[in-house]
């Protein structure tokens, strides 16, 4: 049975934001992570 087309973009836009969201919070947790922190440290000490 085929799915209609607000279902559809509804569908889509969910994936895009659940995708969107672990990629903004990826990227937080790795700019937030010790070793980044500490290597941004360092490159002003050289």
């Amino acid at each position: 049975m085929p799915m209609n087309s607000i279902s559809d973009k509804l569908l889509v836009w969910t994936v895009l934001a659940v995708m969107a969201t672990v990629l903004t919070w990826g990227l937080f947790r790795g700019y937030l992570s010790p070793e980044l922190l500490l290597g941004f440290a360092n490159s002003f000490s050289c």
